[in-house]
C-alpha cells in the first residue's frame, strides 16, 4: 500500500494498481476488504483485469462510453481480434477474461477524466488532485525488457496520449501495473514508451517485403519471442495490425491482392 494524500493505491490481481481516493475506487482488482466506503467505481478501460472486483461492489460504475461494452460483456474484447469467431478460452489470454457489470455512468462526464486512446480506442485516465491515474496507456521499462512488445492497438493515438501525459500538471503518476512514480521518474518512463513504440514500428516496416499479415507476425515473434500460443493470438496479432494500419496511412506501405497469397503488404 502506497499514501499520496488522500489516495491511496493497492497492487491487486495481475500486479494492477487499484486506487482509493474518498469514496471512490479506480480499478478495482486488489479484493472486497478495501471497498467499504466506495461509492463510486472508475474504470480506465475495457480489459478484464481492471475491473476484476466490479461486480462485487455495490457502487455506480463509470467507464468510457466507447468501452462500456467490453466491460459489460468482456468477450466481446477477444472476440474482437478474430472478427468475432469463437476462441476456445484457453487460448485467451486471462487479463481479458472475467464477469461483466453493468455501466451506470460515463467518464466523460467526469472533469477529472483524460482521453489517453491507443492502448484501446477509448482508454482513459484520470486526474484526481496531483495523482495521474493513467492505466495501462504507459508501461514500466521492465515490462519492455521482459516481452519485447506489449499490448496497444493504435500506435500513433498512445504515442499522442504519451506526450500528453509529458504535458500534463502532475506530481506523481500511477500506470496500471508497477511502480508509482514522481513526475521525473513518471516523463523518463514515457518517453521511454515511446522510443520503444517507434522501435517496434521501424522494425515491422524493415520485415515488410511482398509478405502477408501473418508472414509479418510469424518474423515479430521470431524477433522479439512469444511465451505462448495466448501472446501470440492476443498481444502480438493486434500490435501487428495496429502498426499495419498507421504504416498505410503514412503512405509507407501498400497493400494489394496477390493471387498466390492473398492480402499483401509492400513497402512504398
Amino acid at each position: 500500500m502506497i499514501k499520496l494524500g488522500d489516495v491511496v493505491v493497492y497492487s491487486g490481481r495481475f500486479m494492477v494498481n487499484t486506487v482509493i481516493w474518498r469514496d471512490c475506487a479506480f480499478d478495482p482488482s486488489v479484493g472486497s476488504n478495501v471497498y467499504h466506503n466506495v461509492k463510486k467505481v472508475f474504470i480506465t478501460h475495457g480489459h478484464a483485469d481492471h475491473f476484476s472486483d466490479a461486480h462485487k461492489i455495490d457502487a455506480k460504475v463509470i467507464a468510457p462510453k466507447l468501452e462500456a461494452n467490453m466491460i459489460e460483456n468482456p468477450e466481446i474484447n477477444w472476440r474482437g481480434h478474430f472478427n468475432w469467431a469463437v476462441l476456445p478460452k484457453e487460448l485467451v489470454t486471462p487479463y481479458f477474461i472475467g464477469e461483466g457489470v453493468e455501466v451506470d455512468d460515463f467518464a466523460e462526464n467526469y472533469s477529472f477524466s483524460i482521453l489517453l486512446p491507443g492502448h484501446t480506442y477509448a482508454h482513459t485516465g484520470y486526474l484526481i488532485e496531483n495523482v495521474l491515474i493513467a492505466g495501462d496507456c504507459i508501461y514500466p521499462i521492465d515490462y519492455w525488457e521482459k516481452f519485447g512488445v506489449l499490448y496497444y492497438t493504435d500506435p500513433d493515438a498512445l504515442i499522442e496520449s504519451l506526450n500528453r501525459i509529458v504535458e500534463l500538471d502532475w506530481d506523481y503518476l500511477i500506470p496500471g501495473h508497477g511502480d508509482v512514480l514522481c513526475r521525473d521518474e513518471g516523463i523518463k518512463l514515457a518517453r521511454k514508451n515511446i522510443r520503444r513504440i517507434i522501435e517496434v514500428d521501424e522494425t515491422i516496416l524493415s520485415v515488410v517485403d511482398d509478405c502477408t499479415e501473418c508472414e509479418i507476425l510469424a518474423e515479430v515473434v521470431r524477433i522479439y519471442g512469444a511465451e505462448n500460443v495466448k501472446s501470440v493470438f492476443n498481444i502480438l496479432k493486434p500490435v501487428v495490425s495496429g502498426h499495419l494500419s498507421s504504416l498505410y496511412r503514412r503512405k509507407l506501405i501498400t497493400i494489394e491482392m496477390d493471387d498466390r497469397k492473398g492480402v499483401i503488404f509492400k513497402k512504398v
